[in-house]
């Protein structure tokens, strides 16, 4: 073990475990926007009929599905944002310390 390794040694397991929590978070997050996204166009693509389905004069299944998809990836980024200010920006902070 060279002096760099054990002047940081009480650092590295913390910003290795606070590299891992974001890594498991945004993973997290990329999986249900791929799944969200990639689930309307299996519908698109396979079920063209129940999204043609009429809920009101003029409002089709589709046109309500279509920008929930949009609206979805606005709310996980929100997710993360606030993840990252109230855990993250705390913990990179204390680490910095």
């Amino acid at each position: 073990m060279d002096a760099q390794t054990s002047v940081n040694s009480g650092v590295a397991p913390r910003s290795v475990t606070l590299a891992s929590r974001r890594l498991r978070i945004a993973l997290l997050l990329c999986a249900t926007m791929i799944t969200i996204y990639f689930g309307f166009m299996a519908l698109f693509a396979f079920d063209k009929p129940l999204l043609g389905t009429v809920l009101a004069p003029g409002l089709s299944l589709c046109i309500v599905l279509g920008p929930l998809v949009i609206i979805s990836s606005f709310l996980l980024c929100l997710i993360y944002v606030l993840w990252a200010n109230r855990v993250f920006d705390p913990s990179l902070r204390d680490l910095e310390r």
